[in-house]
């Protein structure tokens, strides 16, 4: 081990380099694990494997997904939780979490508390898709044959407490209708029932339908944005569609444990910024159904809309 000489003023002395080294390492030096908790296939995957390849090049350490499905995504949150809070473990969440997490009388962890925030992703519209099998064309005609076979359609989703799930029950009250539903791991294999036609519809993120919709495998008849989409111009809003309350759009960021060094968040936010900037990466992703124009993308206003969003579901599912 070598030896650096400081000279200070009057006084020289020297220290161990390997100390010295120690003390100005860079974060990141190694590579980093970005736990996902949702299954291959869906909207979370699909984003973490692109922002994962980003964060490569811009980090120049490898980031590897890990998928760790279970309980609407709050599994993988748990993980993240309980390791060490050194940026080399982070988490890409859906708000789906916060919302299963609010739906429980005693929550696994408190996401406030648990995790510290980084920085947002990008936000998923959601839309209503039914099986080519279904005979509907329009959000009126599913009605109406919900109506005529009252409990004989099923709904899929994402999971139990899942914005699918929800949101498929607040459609089925304000609609006046009566679907069975069939909660899975995640939205790929919610999908596969669909097309196997052992499900009739789901309410899923733009993205993790994309690639069904581009290949004509099911339809979407509306989307619960506020505006029309411009990836689904001829397909009309909720709101058009007489029911203006079912607006949602589920959004994804990044969080580490609690208690990670405010330096390596401000890195990874830096990241996460700096890629979304990128006109390659803005395109892929906008191609796949995101929304990715975030202004004021920090930590404290992701801090912000976590607490606002957790007491408001909390008051609305208790």
């Amino acid at each position: 081990m070598g030896t650096l000489i400081v000279v200070s003023g009057a006084l020289k002395f020297s220290i161990p380099a390997m100390a010295y080294e120690n003390e100005v390492r860079v974060y990141p030096d190694r590579p980093i694990t970005l736990v996902v908790g949702f299954p291959p296939g869906g909207m979370v995957d699909i984003l973490g494997r692109h922002v994962a390849q980003a964060m490569t090049d811009e980090l120049g350490q490898r980031v590897i997904v890990e998928n760790r499905p279970g309980a609407t995504g709050s599994v993988g949150a748990l993980s993240v939780a309980r390791a060490a809070p050194d940026g080399y473990t982070v988490y890409l969440s859906s708000s789906a979490v916060m919302i299963y997490l609010a739906a429980q009388m005693e929550p696994a962890l408190d996401l406030s508390e648990a995790l510290a925030p980084v920085g947002k992703v990008a936000i998923a519209p959601s839309v209503i898709v039914i099986g080519n099998h279904v005979k509907a064309n329009t959000l009126q005609e599913l009605i109406q044959l919900a109506k005529t076979n009252p409990g004989r359609l099923n709904m899929v989703s994402p999971g139990v407490n899942s914005l699918g799930h929800i949101f498929g029950e607040a459609f089925q009250e304000a609609a006046g209708v009566k679907f069975h539903h069939i909660p899975h791991l995640g939205a790929a294999p919610a999908f596969a029932d669909i097309l196997g036609e052992r499900a009739d519809l789901m309410i899923t993120s733009v993205p993790s339908a994309w690639a069904f919709i581009n290949s004509n495998r099911v339809r979407v008849i509306a989307v619960l944005s506020h505006n029309r989409l411009s990836q689904l111009p001829d397909t009309p809003t909720m709101k058009e569609l007489g029911y203006p309350a079912l607006q949602n759009s589920d959004w994804s960021a990044v969080f580490t444990p609690a208690g990670t060094p405010s330096h390596v968040i401000s890195r990874l936010n830096r990241s996460i910024n700096k890629i979304l900037a990128d006109a390659k990466v803005r395109k892929q992703l906008t191609g796949l159904g995101y929304m990715v124009k975030l202004p004021n993308n920090t930590p404290e206003n992701l801090e912000d809309l976590v607490a606002q969003e957790s007491r408001q579901w909390k008051q609305t599912l208790h």
